[in-house]
């Protein structure tokens, strides 16, 4: 872990929990968890002998499939002399590098060197790019940042889907923050009615408390399943007849399930992937089950989440402004910003449990949060 900064102490009677204070080397804003899955990109992105150039908690990736549609990933730098590997060919097997024909296979490891001559002998099997751990899982490419070779993490998902048969679509945005204020607003209650404003959402006229039922959950916590508020025009046509459930795990993914009848109709995951420390990458991929025309309901869901997730780029652009001077911050306010201390708490504990070689423990308890929004 990094020099960290702490956060500015809320006033007195404003404190959440002195415990959520315990550990003040939390740094925002300063630092990326590792040994951790992070979200690439959809799997349909990546086509058969195909190369994407991506950056990544700040190292430069390639990702690639090969010709037997297995998807891989190393480090976009060729050893030799420095050059994108992505700026060079691959045939579904090899990458060639545009600069002196090297050529490497999908692990990495090189596998020919052309200017060698004959009788010029060199252990080529020594050079290599590094390689990544790669996981396709619901349609989503996860890319693992660290050296832990086993007892990984699990890949995040989408709740609420398995065994069923469900068609999706995929928004991606940059916001251009770190990560921990990406989660911070991702995970926040408080600001949806005085950001969100449109014409199907609830308006910071309608000012309402809430009291909802948090559990801890793995790398995380889940808000308990409930009945969705009726502020929204939406909501009051089919509150009565769902019920759904959110939840947030590390790295920074924010999941939501609404189901009918404990069947899942929708199905969501918000995924936070750092670009470098001062841009993070955001991607909705929501789920239905519902056997509609996919053109039809890509073009709903794209509309709704496109708008809802635009607005929190907006009020993330003009945040930076602020953000820039680097001012001392109120940022956990009991009961809303309780989820955001959680997070913070969370990203520590990791990092601690892994620098230690620890099993990690999660520090959410069970509790009611009551707000207004």
């Amino acid at each position: 872990m990094s020099e960290k900064v702490a956060l500015t102490e809320p006033p007195a009677d404003q404190v959440i929990d002195p415990a959520i204070f315990a550990d003040r080397a939390i740094g925002v804003g300063t630092w990326f968890l590792r040994e951790m899955w992070y979200f690439a990109l959809p799997s349909e992105q990546l086509k058969r002998g195909a190369m994407i150039s991506k950056i990544m908690l700040d190292e430069p990736i390639l990702l690639g499939r090969d010709s037997d549609g297995k998807a891989f990933a190393m480090r976009n730098i060729c050893p030799h002399q420095g050059i994108p590997l992505t700026d060079g060919s691959f045939d579904g097997r090899r990458i060639e590098c545009s600069f002196h024909g090297w050529k490497f296979g999908t692990d990495g490891v090189c596998t020919e060197i052309p200017s060698l001559a004959t009788g010029q002998r060199m252990n080529i099997c020594h050079v290599r790019s590094d390689s990544y751990m790669i996981r396709e899982v619901q349609g989503n490419i996860w890319v693992y940042f660290g050296n832990k070779q086993e007892d990984l993490p699990p890949v995040p998902t989408a709740p609420g889907l398995d065994g069923m048969k469900w068609w999706k679509t995929t928004t991606t945005m940059i916001l251009p923050h770190h990560i921990d204020y990406a989660v911070a607003a991702l995970i926040d209650t408080a600001h949806v009615p005085f950001v969100h404003k449109s014409w199907w959402w609830r308006s910071k006229r309608q000012l309402t408390e809430k009291a909802k039922l948090y559990v801890p959950s793995e790398l995380g916590w889940t808000m308990v399943k409930h009945s969705p508020s009726k502020q929204s025009i939406i909501f009051k046509m089919i509150a009565d007849f769902i019920e759904t459930e959110i939840s947030f795990c590390l790295p920074g993914c924010r999941r939501e399930s609404v189901s009918y009848r404990n069947r899942t109709m929708l199905s969501a995951i918000t995924a936070l992937t750092p670009v470098d420390s001062t841009h993070t990458q955001l991607t909705n991929t929501t789920y239905w089950t519902i056997p509609v025309v996919a053109p039809v309901m890509r073009l709903i869901v794209n509309y709704f989440v496109e708008v809802f997730l635009g607005q929190d780029r907006d009020i993330a652009i003009r945040q930076q402004v602020g953000l820039k001077y680097k001012p001392p911050l109120i940022m956990l306010i009991a009961d809303a910003g309780t989820p955001g201390a959680w997070y913070f708490q969370l990203k520590t504990e990791w990092a601690h449990s892994v620098d230690e070689g620890r099993k990690f423990v999660n520090p959410v308890t069970e509790k009611v949060l009551r707000w207004r929004t």
